[in-house]
């Protein structure tokens, strides 16, 4: 990589190919309006009638790469200046002047005036062939590209007669190997001759000599929305840094750490000798005057293994000042021309992704209701919120959210080392993350990866597995786009198309219910040696082929040209797999390769997963209780994974790729037993976060173990004031909160409804609808009312239950999460979503309280996240007591032994269905289905703010026995709540005064 920051005297443009009568009347390094630092080339030119007017700088003979490509930064006071390559042909003259013909690889063209904008130019090989038509075209046939090369750096200038002001700086070039003229400079080596040539051209030379302690000049920056290393696209796979060895990170395949602090030399030196890249804070620059540009500290090149500058995480309003004014001054005091700068933003995208480069996009996802198609949703809506253009960053956690793994911990003793995500779940989010259109992934936890626990060996061994199938999406996944959503034969997959120049990748994944938490790999108990699923893939061109990346190379698939596309078959399909198809041999030789040569990684990959299995399932099998086990045929499936096992380390020396798909079947056997058993798990308790214990396949025996022990206690009295909503009044004296955001394009209220009640005489009507209705915002940021209980002291180690009624008369528009519940203990992550409901529906989170109580009160939240309307209704907290005494909670059943869970006692969606049981089992055949009957409609254009009337009451609801509905998930962007006060007072207003939460529910008086 060469850089030249016009920080020197010398300058180093002159004036080439030119038909223009022209006067220079200005040309120097000029202190001037730089770009960046303190000096930058200038020119005034005065131009008269013409066509062409060229400014030049030789770079030598350069070879025509993939690698190569050209930057510079450009202000002009006319727009229209485009910055060339010039490629000399030796071996063929110009008929007429007898010197070698030319060809111009063109670059980008400036489409503004009087500012900085960087032009490029790249692909230089396939632009040559496009010039090279051309020229043939002109004089013949006979032109010889041998011993092609790029020559000079060209700015094209001429758009008129005038004045031309032009200021130059901060140029690099990556990817240039100097070819050399004759026999003697090959000998003195490549790498010589371009440090002469550069010096020779005043360019400043960066060596790409590495030891330790010295800086590398390998460079990463944002071109056209695409991040690149040495003119690369790069995808991004970064771990949180917790002290691991950076050559085990290199390992698990990761490309790059993420630092809470500034990296140390030691771990710079680290990143450099293992080929990691570093994510971090920048440097302290301290108090720095940034209007005297000359005074300002520049970042060495020390710190060259720093792909990206982190300017902090959780961000919202409040901080975009402060923001800005750092963005700005890291930038100008950094000597890499586009290294990004990166932040994570809960609020405000819009606002604050003007101030950056990259946005991280950070959701609680895995072991949460929130489904994975609502999470890729999820992740396609974010682009409508930022700054056109803003390449996005997801983030996933190996772990599950340290709230319910706390929740976990004081329920069953487990969590210590924290508790690992599914491993097929992580390897689903990863690849839906990537169909939606992320540019690199963040991977989060709160303890080190290489350690030796079993937790760690889990995280290790799902890392690696995804990272695997990131290797070889890392084109599509950098610079890709999406290019279609393909159609499978079976509902419960999605299939996506990206597409990058002369080739397409399909990711094609299996979605249900729950994959989030326990993802279902096939039907049935043991997998089907043919289970084949068709895809209709659209925009295939006629002359490409379709390939499944299977381990140790390509495997053709059937496929033939329907009405809407092409039909592939994959047969056997289980969870997820990888579909190239391309009509270039080069692309597929490349994958091809890329996949022989890591036939051994992927093989103790997926030997260790299928080792971790079957630990697992073999201590699942040991801690579940009678009542849980039921007639699953529990030892035949591990039976016949230790099977595969076997065969596949028969397979393994001689025929390796056969082994893998034996490791890989045992996999999924395991993770199918494990489904089953949540399966049956989360119909005992009627919802899949109503116990933390529910959210991880690592305590699923516990979880049942808390199911028998809900089957002996009672609901004791109620400790939550007012929560039966019959008055705004009791509502507000009792130290319940109503939050209302400052939305312009958004009005929303509460009140108490006095019709349509499940109980009483009243309920909570909660409405949000647009300002204007004909220019509704597509997606809601942050949700626009929440109402919070007031906050309960429950004493240590106490079970409780939080039950409430709710009702979703229609779907809310402009999010994915419906009517979101959670209490504070578990937090956003065991939330409970409400989509549409037909009636009131009535549900139970069950939570333990922490061992500080005293500074840990429990508080319940109700948020309706978009557009629309939702009603809650009896509220309460209960602790749960020892003693099978009659209680009104939801039924606690286990599905071998009782009837079926009870229809009105689901939240809402339908139960898990039948074909997922074995036949001998209970059947689960009552639990929501739906009647025929509509559910009843609600005026959505009445809203009660400070100044609307009360709302006209909706009809009357039933009180719904079962409906099968979506299981409710998706989007939260979640704003900081005000502190909590006393109970029963309103919180403290700006001047020391008290504010009334529920002014706006309250009835105008005339």
């Amino acid at each position: 990589m060469y850089e030249e920051s016009f920080e020197t005297p010398e300058t180093i443009f002159s004036i080439g190919r030119s038909d223009v009568e022209h006067k220079v009347l200005e040309h120097r390094r000029s202190t001037q309006s730089p770009h960046r630092g303190s000096m930058c080339e200038r020119f005034c030119i005065q131009a008269g009638s013409g066509t062409s007017l060229q400014l030049q700088m030789p770079i030598g003979q350069v070879a025509l790469i993939d690698e190569l490509a050209g930057s510079l930064w450009v202000r002009c006071n006319r727009s229209r200046i485009r910055l060339s390559m010039n490629v000399v042909l030796p071996n063929t003259k110009h008929p007429t002047t007898g010197r070698p013909l030319m060809v111009i690889i063109p670059g980008t063209l400036s489409v503004g005036a009087d500012r900085y904008e960087m032009l490029e130019v790249n692909n230089i090989p396939r632009e040559f062939e496009k010039g090279l038509r051309a020229i043939r075209a002109e004089f013949g046939p006979h032109i010889d590209p041998q011993g092609a090369a790029v020559t000079h750096l060209v700015l094209d200038l001429y758009s008129g007669p005038g004045n031309y002001e032009l200021s130059i700086d901060d140029l690099a070039l990556s990817g240039a190997v100097t070819r050399p003229l004759n026999r003697a400079e090959t000998d003195r080596g490549a790498s010589a001759n371009v440090r002469e040539v550069m010096r020779d051209s005043a360019v400043r030379t960066i060596s790409n000599e590495q030891t330790l302690g010295q800086p590398d000049r390998m460079t990463a920056g944002i071109s056209r929305g695409v991040l690149e290393a040495d003119g690369r696209p790069l995808f991004p796979r970064i771990l949180d840094y917790h002290g691991e060895s950076l050559e085990a990170v290199r390992a698990l395949g990761f490309n790059g750490v993420r630092l809470t602090q500034p990296a140390s030399v030691a771990i710079l030196d680290q990143a450099r000798a293992t080929g990691l890249w570093i994510v971090c804070p920048p440097p302290n620059i301290g108090e720095i005057d940034s209007s005297r540009p000359e005074s300002m500290p520049t970042f060495s090149s020390a710190w060259d293994r720093v792909l990206m500058w982190d300017l902090g995480n959780g961000l919202s309003n409040e901080h975009i000042d402060a923001l800005a004014e750092r963005s700005r001054v890291v930038r100008a005091c950094d000597t890499k021309a586009g290294r990004p700068v990166i932040v994570s933003a809960e609020s405000d995208l819009r606002t604050i992704s003007r101030h950056i480069d990259m946005l991280v996009t950070r959701r609680t996802v895995l072991g949460t209701s929130l489904e994975l198609t609502d999470y890729l949703s999820w992740l396609k809506q974010r682009p409508r919120l930022v700054r056109p253009g803003t390449p996005l960053l997801a983030g996933l956690s190996t772990e599950i959210d340290s709230a319910v793994t706390e929740q976990c911990r004081l329920l069953s003793g487990l969590g210590a080392n924290g508790i690992p995500v599914d491993s097929e779940s992580l390897h689903l989010a990863g690849l839906a993350a990537v169909a939606a259109g992320s540019r690199g992934l963040f991977f989060s936890s709160d303890h080190r990866i290489d350690g030796r626990e079993p937790e760690a060996r889990r995280r290790a061994s799902a890392v690696r597995e995804l990272n695997l199938d990131l290797e070889i999406l890392e084109p599509w996944g950098a610079a890709g786009r999406f290019a279609a959503a393909a159609k499978a034969s079976n509902p419960e997959v999605q299939a996506y198309v990206l597409e990058v120049s002369r080739a397409r990748m399909v990711i094609v994944f299996r979605s249900v219910q729950g994959s989030q938490i326990v993802p279902r790999t096939y039907q049935g108990d043991l997998p089907r040696d043919s289970d084949p699923i068709t895809l209709l893939v659209p925009g295939v061109p006629e002359a490409h082929q379709s390939w499944e990346i299977a381990p140790g190379g390509l495997k053709p698939l059937r496929q033939h040209r329907v009405s809407g596309g092409v039909s592939i078959v994959l047969d056997p399909f289980k969870s997820s797999t990888l579909i190239l198809i391309s009509g270039e041999p080069v692309i597929t030789g490349a994958v091809q390769r890329r996949l022989a040569s890591g036939v051994a990684t992927t093989l103790e990959s997926s030997r260790t997963r299928a080792s971790i299995a079957i630990e697992d399932a073999r201590s699942l099998a040991a801690r579940l209780p009678a009542s849980a086990i039921g007639h699953l045929p529990v030892i035949k499936l591990i039976e016949q994974a230790q099977a595969d096992i076997t065969a596949g380390e028969s397979l393994a020396l001689n025929d390796p790729s056969n082994a893998i798909l034996k490791f890989r079947r045992a996999s999924s056997i395991i993770c199918q037993l494990e489904r089953l058993t949540w399966e049956r798990g989360v119909l005992a308790t009627g919802s899949m976060v109503a116990s933390p214990l529910s959210a991880s396949d690592s305590t699923l025996a516990e979880h049942w173990q808390l199911v028998d022990a809900l089957a002996s206690t009672h609901g004791g009295k109620n400790l939550l004031p007012a929560g039966d909503m019959e008055s705004i009044d009791s509502l507000a004296r009792s130290g319940w909160r109503h939050f209302a955001l400052d939305e312009s394009a958004i009005v929303s209220g509460v009140e108490i409804s006095k019709t349509s009640a499940a109980s009483g005489s009243g309920s909570l009507r909660m409405l949000a609808r647009s300002r204007n209705p004909e220019e509704s915002p597509s997606v809601v940021e942050t949700p626009p009312v929440w109402i919070t209980t007031p906050p309960i002291v429950v004493p240590s180690g106490q079970l409780i239950a939080i039950e409430a009624r709710v009702w979703v008369p229609k779907p809310i528009q402009g999010t994915v999460d419906g009517l979101l519940v959670f209490d504070s203990w578990g937090g956003p992550a065991l939330a409970e979503r409400v989509g549409v409901t037909p009636g009131w529906r009535h549900m139970v989170l069950y939570r333990i309280a922490p061992e500080t109580e005293s500074k840990n009160p429990l508080t319940v939240t109700f948020a309706l996240c978009g557009m629309g309307e939702a009603r809650i209704d009896d509220v309460r907290v209960r602790p749960l007591e020892p003693g099978a005494e009659q209680t009104d909670l939801a039924t606690v059943s286990t599905v071998s032994t009782a009837p079926p869970l009870e229809k009105a006692d689901l939240l809402s969606g339908p139960s898990l269905e039948e074909k997922n049981f074995s036949e001998s089992q209970g059947s689960p055949a009552g639990v929501g289905r739906s009647p025929n009957t509509a559910p009843p409609q609600v005026p959505s254009s009445a809203i009660a703010t400070s100044t609307d009337s009360a709302v006209p009451a909706a009809p009357s609801p039933p009180i719904a026995t079962g409906t099968a509905q979506q299981w409710p998930g998706m989007s939260l962007g979640w704003p900081k709540l005000l502190p909590f006060t006393k109970p029963d007072a309103p919180p403290p207003g700006p001047g020391g005064g008290t504010v009334d939460p529920f002014k706006r529910a309250r009835p105008q008086t005339p």
